[in-house]
């Protein structure tokens, strides 16, 4: 390790070397043109591997050199941190070289050693979200382990969220939100899947806002203790009024009552996430191409979401396919949920199903498949909208 009380001794060398550099770099030409080089520059390209650009764009983050950054290298390392690790953590969070290890470091790793979790894990979680390490143990990271845990119920579960980026988020925020949900009737199980799947969603601007939200949900009459309430939320939550209102313009457009739009949405809220072209395009298909009713495809709103270039034309042509070989009955009224259907389901009932009478039937399917750039080891795109 270069060790930091030796960077006077070094300084002359590094300022010849730097500048022997700076001729060949534009970079480091123009800033040493100005600004002398820092002992501390050498010391993040010599310890911590940063390339000397970003030595210097780190060493500017910080007003004051650190006093014994080599104690915050060396605990870490004891730790199982290994230099690409350091690399990573110190170029997001160089203030973590001010950290004095026994008091600041230690008894958030101690913590999570508590909890469970092994060297490797802590390495991991650290890693994915190193901003832990900002929060202060007592008034952040217990306290919003403990809330979590009360709903996921598993320290385990509690870790694995916390990986994506959870203290990113306002307590309060979290705190607030998920009360106002409780208050209305939310379960903890369905609000515990949404801390697990999408826990960005349940993050608004504003605790009040989102309150407000829950509120105009409800008023159009869906109880709180359905898995859809939850949906509506988040999708309505996400919504400007101006997008809310254009959404409505655009089925308006093409036909829809309000009665029959608001219908779509309970059903399947994500159908107002999905962009005015594929509502228009998977209409005008739907509609007159097929010849289904509005009534009917009310009944499947989840087919606005889909992607016609990648799922709903070539299971469309495929399916014809197996019409014209006498297989099936195509009946244009009646087959919605077979775009619906996801990719392994749809392979099951429409290829495999009619392999041993047509054999060929499956690099039939192959070939529309790869044709957009796709495979059944991939699965069709959906492209259906989530926050």
């Amino acid at each position: 390790m270069f060790h930091f009380h030796h960077y006077r001794k070094l300084l002359q060398i590094n300022t010849q070397t730097l500048q022997i550099q700076s001729i060949q770099n534009p970079f480091l030409k123009s800033h040493y043109q100005t600004n002398p080089p820092s002992p501390f520059v050498q010391y993040l390209k010599n310890s911590c591997g940063f390339s000397p650009e970003k030595a210097l764009t780190v060493s500017k983050m910080l007003k004051h050199t650190p006093k014994n950054p080599d104690s915050v290298l060396t605990f870490f390392k004891s730790h199982g941190f290994s230099e690409s690790h350091l690399k990573f953590i110190i170029n997001r969070i160089p203030r973590l070289l001010f950290a004095i290890p026994k008091s600041s470091l230690s008894p958030k790793i101690q913590f999570f050693i508590e909890k469970g979790l092994s060297e490797s894990d802590i390495v991991g979680l650290i890693v994915s979200n190193p901003y832990i390490l900002n929060f202060s143990l007592e008034s952040c990271i217990k306290p919003v382990f403990d809330f979590i845990r009360g709903f996921l119920g598993n320290d385990r579960f509690v870790i694995e969220l916390l990986k994506r980026s959870m203290f990113r988020f306002y307590l309060q925020r979290l705190v607030s939100n998920a009360t106002v949900l409780k208050n209305y009737g939310v379960s903890n199980c369905h609000i515990s899947r949404y801390l697990v799947k999408r826990p960005n969603a349940l993050m608004m601007p504003n605790p009040c806002q989102f309150n407000g939200k829950v509120k105009m949900v409800t008023e159009m009459g869906v109880i709180p203790s359905t898995y859809m309430f939850m949906e509506m939320v988040l999708v309505k939550g996400s919504l400007s009024h101006l997008t809310w209102d254009m959404k409505f313009k655009v089925y308006r457009s093409l036909g829809w009552s309000d009665e029959e739009i608001l219908f779509a949405f309970r059903k399947y809220p994500s159908c107002f996430l999905t962009s005015e072209e594929k509502i228009r395009k998977g209409i005008d298909f739907f509609a007159k191409e097929l010849g289904w009713s509005t009534s009917y495809i009310l009944s499947y709103p989840m087919l606005l979401s889909l992607s016609m270039e990648k799922r709903v034309m070539p299971r469309y042509r495929f399916l014809q396919v197996l019409e014209s070989k006498g297989l099936i009955s195509l009946d244009k009224k009646k087959f919605a949920w077979s775009f619906t259907m996801g990719p392994k389901q749809f392979l099951e009932k429409y290829v495999m199903k009619h392999q041993a009478k047509v054999p060929e039937i499956l690099k039939v399917y192959e070939a529309m498949i790869e044709s957009k750039g796709l495979s059944i080891k991939d699965g069709e795109e959906c492209e259906v909208q989530h926050l």
